[in-house]
This record gives C-alpha cells, structure tokens and sequence, in this order.
C-alpha cells in the first residue's frame, strides 16, 4: 500500500482554501459524532500533514485559476510567482482526502479511549502503517462461522436471487453475527477481542455505534445466506443516509452486485448527496433516486462528477466537447483513452504533460517538439500556423 508519506521535512506549501478544508474536517467530526480527543487530532496532526505533504493537490500559479477554482478574487498575499512558497488546492471531495480521514479516524476509534493520551504524538503515517497492518492480520487471520439463532437478523428486501437483512440493535446475538460478517467479508467491522460480549477492536467502535442508533447495519445475501454487500445508514432529519457501502475487503462491491444494491439504496430511499462508495460503483444519487452514471442527462451533473474523477468520463454516454475538455484538463493523460478528441485537446495535454509526446497522433502536420518548445509559429505544409501561448490550469 502507497502512502502519501515523506522523509524531507515540511515543505513551503500554503493552502488556499485552508478554511474550507478546516470546516471539512468539522462537518466530519460532527457528523460521525467523534470523540473529542480523535477531533482534536484531526484538526490539528491530520490537517497539518495535509498542509505539508498531501500530494493530491492542484498547484495553484495565476489569478485565474485561483478565481476559478474558489469564485473569489484573489488576495493580497497571493502571490504565484513566490519562489519561497506553493500555493496548493485541496479537493475536500477527492477520494484519497476522504479514504485517509475515513481510515485514521477507524483506527484512532478502534483504540479509543484506551490509549487516547497517546494520540496527540500520533503522526499520519504511525496511524495509517497501523491500520494497514490491522488489516493485513484480518486477511490472513483464520476464522470460524459462529452458528447463531438468526435472530438478529431481519429480512428487509429481495431482488432476483438476493436478500438484504438488517442487523438488530437490541439482540443479544448482535456481535456474533457482525463476526460472522466479517469473517465472510474479510473486513473490520466485527473484529471484536471478545466476541461474545463486544468488547475491543474496530467491532467495538461499530457495535456502539449500532447499539446506540447512530448507524444501521444491512447486509446483501445470496440464496445461501452468504454476505456480499455490507451497507451502513445513519438517520438525520427523519431521512436515511448513506455512510458507506462495502464489498469484500473493503473493496466496492463487484459489478454483478450493483443492481440490487441499486435497487436497495431506491427501496429504502436512502440519500447521498456526495458518497465515494457509491461513485466506484458507478452510482450517484440524482433527482432523488439513485441513477447509474450513463442514465444521467443533466449536463451540470455532469460537469461535477467528470470534475470530480475524470475517469467518470467513460461512463458517460456521447460526451459532449466541454466534458471531454474538462477530463483532459483535470487528468491529460486521459487523452490517451479518449475518443471524438480535437487536436487542440491534444495540444492542451501535451502542453501539461510533454510525456504524451510519442503517444498522441495528430491529424494536422503538427510537430509534436514545436509545441514543446513554445514557439509563436512554425509550417504547416505551405501555411504559416501561429502557435498562441497557452496558459493551461486544471481545474
């Protein structure tokens, strides 16, 4: 596993949209109702090291790109052409943010609050490289199916072959079967120490949760009884929310599972207004149902989705010329699988990424070293091109 880590010291790095990105981190905090010690880390160790050294940055080096990325004109102490500081942009969407604050604040609450008076000399990397080992113990370790009475489970809906069922808050077979699912799921959901009573591990932090009517906790089955989707809702202003839904090994549930998934989160009515589960699988929530990424129309939609992951594209039926532009602004060497692409795109990702160089074909008599050196004009056949200087942001 990669981890955004780095030996050099902090780097000069100023964040333009550090307030955004502060109350990010609250509106999290508040909504997975966290401890105020794991707040405090997150506020202050996390939020440091993404200042420093989270690499899923835009660098942000005119006022044009600044105003278009935060609608806002610049400041005073914006100034892009500093050699002393990088101004950077964090997407507090970006999958990566969400996936780190997901996984520091699942470990930090599967040792809460035992070891809490360690957490403030607890850096990023301690946290994730622990997490990752936890995991990587869950995956080898063996395990045996817990036979049960069945009756903390409730049957909630078919589709085709499959069942969902809920888990139940108050029986007192709660924990064995959360155990069972993680067995069948290879995930971390009902790693108890002690299985029978609940107690220790990352089932701990989740069976509080559940017992306390902070989440619910469903399952998608097979004819077999055997688990292949967990799914986990919390409720807010009398409305169901999605908080995540998992495959095996935390993974996003394989393609065969997506369509009762589907059916489910639209059986249940379950909102999300922004989840990175759901967009994996290729699902977003429009219109207030949830819709898979082709039956989308509304081309605002999306704009934000493509702007949000530039692979998305694909899932786009007959994209128009502006979504094409925005992926291949968003990520160039997306040009590569791209269709119905313009030679002015192709410029464009060559311009942010000259690696493109023996990749792209053009259809003019376009030399690919011309465009890398910048010149104003050059021939083509017996025309004279002018070459404008092009000043290319992501956005």
């Amino acid at each position: 596993m990669k981890l955004d880590m780095h030996k050099n010291k902090n780097i000069g790095r100023n964040v333009i949209n550090i307030k955004e990105i502060n109350d990010s981190i609250n509106s999290y905090c508040k909504e997975k109702n966290l401890p105020k010690e794991i707040q405090t880390w997150l506020l202050k160790n996390f939020l440091r090291w993404l200042i420093n050294h989270f690499s899923h940055v835009k660098v942000v080096q005119s006022n044009e790109v600044f105003y278009s990325l935060l609608k806002r004109p610049t400041p005073s102490w914006f100034l892009p052409q500093s050699t002393k500081v990088k101004f950077i942009y964090i997407d507090n969407k970006h999958h990566k943010f969400i996936e780190l604050l997901d996984k520091t604040t699942e470990y930090l609450s599967s040792i809460y609050p035992k070891s809490s008076y360690k957490f403030s000399r607890m850096t990023v990397e301690q946290v994730l490289i622990k997490w990752q080992e936890d995991h990587n113990k869950m995956l080898n370790k063996k395990r045996l199916f817990i036979e049960t009475s069945g009756e903390a489970l409730e049957h909630i809906f078919s589709f085709g072959n499959f069942n969902v069922v809920k888990f139940l808050s108050k029986n007192e077979e709660l924990s064995l079967e959360m155990s069972n699912e993680s067995s069948s799921m290879q995930h971390c959901l009902g790693e108890f120490d002690d299985i029978k009573s609940g107690k220790g591990g990352y089932g701990e932090y989740y069976i509080d949760l559940i017992r306390e009517n902070k989440i619910e906790l469903y399952s998608i089955r097979d004819e077999k009884n055997r688990p292949h989707v967990t799914i986990a809702t919390y409720k807010e202003n009398s409305k169901l929310w999605l908080d995540q839904i998992k495959g095996k090994q935390n993974r996003s549930p394989i393609e065969i599972y997506i369509p009762v998934s589907k059916a489910f989160l639209n059986y249940m009515d379950i909102n999300y207004g922004f989840n990175n589960d759901t967009l994996r699988m290729g699902l977003v929530y429009d219109e207030n149902k949830t819709k898979s990424i082709s039956e989308i129309e509304d081309e605002k939609m999306k704009e934000f989705l493509v702007s949000y992951d530039s692979k998305i594209i694909h899932q786009i039926k007959n994209p128009s010329k502006s979504l094409l532009w925005l992926a291949i602004l968003r990520e160039p060497n997306e040009i590569i699988s791209l269709s119905n692409t313009t030679d002015a795109m192709k410029i464009s990702s060559l311009i942010q990424s000259p690696i493109l160089m023996t990749k792209l074909r053009f259809s003019l008599d376009i030399k690919v070293k011309d465009i890398l050196k910048g010149l104003t004009q050059y021939r083509i056949k017996n025309s004279i091109f002018k070459f404008l200087k092009l000043q290319v942001g992501r956005i």
